[in-house]
């Protein structure tokens, strides 16, 4: 089984865009016009309505627009490059966006920008698992415990 990842983002972007630009900058391919995939890596995004724009309102104090999806293969001998394009992709996003939050699981924060402060969870294992993927946020952070308020 798979890991999802996703980034629930406040953004004027269209789901349709967001797969452009990681297409285009990325180098992703296209599988279907719908959706992306890279090493050990596969791509989706969508609207965000309902329950689910209520939940992430209430719980990060941001309305998101467009949530994108990583689904990684750990199985996969490639799984570190599609951990990294999938941060590589989340900071691409994040300078096109107000504000997100990446989560693992539907619950778990990796990482959240919020009024422009981005933070790192020092909780989340990923940071550490030797792949030094901290190295792939390139926009301005901190790194701090942060408790999920889904949880």
């Amino acid at each position: 089984m798979g890991s999802e990842y996703g980034l629930e983002l406040s953004t004027d972007l269209k789901p349709k865009q967001v797969l452009c630009l990681l297409a285009d900058r990325l180098e992703l391919k296209w599988v279907d016009g719908k959706s992306l995939r890279g090493p050990a890596l596969w791509i989706d995004s969508r609207e965000v309505t309902g329950i689910r724009c209520d939940i992430i309102k209430e719980g990060f104090h941001f309305r998101p627009d467009v949530l994108v999806v990583f689904r990684l293969n750990p199985n996969s001998d490639e799984y570190e490059e599609g951990n990294r394009l999938m941060l590589r992709a989340t900071m691409a996003l994040l300078e096109q966006s107000r504000d997100g939050v990446l989560l693992f699981n539907g619950e778990h924060i990796v990482l959240q920008r919020i009024g422009g402060q981005l933070m790192l969870n020092a909780d989340y294992g990923g940071w550490t698992d030797g792949f030094c993927l901290e190295n792939e946020v390139w926009l301005s952070h901190e790194t701090r415990s942060l408790p999920s308020p889904l949880l």
